[in-house]
């Protein structure tokens, strides 16, 4: 069903989509890592999400600091992310199949989502006006617990943080190991 329409609308429809997978992912990390909810990036995120999220949170499912209930939403919507452009052609494929795909994507974008806020963070903090904008100490407090660990591993330096370089490494290690095999148990199913 590939007309002259038919890409455009997609367009649309993946962008709005991914606009509000964003702010599903950034609200899983937000409550994960224990940021700060009155930050105006963070309402702004909240304000977002709690017209979809508030309804399915009639029964609370939790695992520690893991919202399990963000994580379905998420997935559900990485898995219409996914979807959208395969809807237009004659392209099929089974459900566990998509929905294995889409936990994956998931992690991954997560992932590379946590990955650009560290790089942001430390390109950031070569700048004196880094400290005064909501934004960054958002950015700052997302992974500030991720920097702990490592720190404390890590002997003092002088003046030089080597923990976002190391952060970057694990977090890129993390996507080689634990993405791949998804993929590949969703081209088994």
């Amino acid at each position: 069903m590939e007309n002259y329409a038919s890409k455009p609308i997609m367009f649309i429809l993946l962008t709005l989509v991914s606009f509000i997978q964003f702010a599903f992912i950034l609200r899983f990390l937000f409550e994960i890592m224990r940021v700060n909810f009155y930050n105006p990036v963070s309402q702004i995120i909240v304000k977002i999400t709690d017209p979809i999220l508030k309804p399915m949170r009639v029964i609370p499912l939790y695992i520690g600091r893991v919202d399990i209930i963000i994580i379905l939403i998420a997935t559900s919507i990485t898995a219409l992310k996914i979807y959208i452009p395969y809807s237009f052609s004659s392209f099929e494929f089974s459900l566990n199949t998509l929905v294995l795909i889409s936990f994956g994507k998931f992690l991954d974008e997560a992932l590379t989502i946590l990955w650009w806020s560290v790089i942001i963070g430390a390109v950031g903090s070569w700048f004196m006006s880094y400290t005064k904008h909501p934004l960054f100490s958002l950015i700052d407090e997302l992974c500030e617990p991720l920097y702990i660990p490592i720190r404390r591993i890590l002997p003092a330096t002088a003046g030089i943080d080597f923990s976002p370089i190391i952060l970057l490494v694990f977090i890129n290690l993390t996507q080689m190991i634990l993405i791949p095999p998804i993929f590949h148990l969703a081209r088994i199913l």
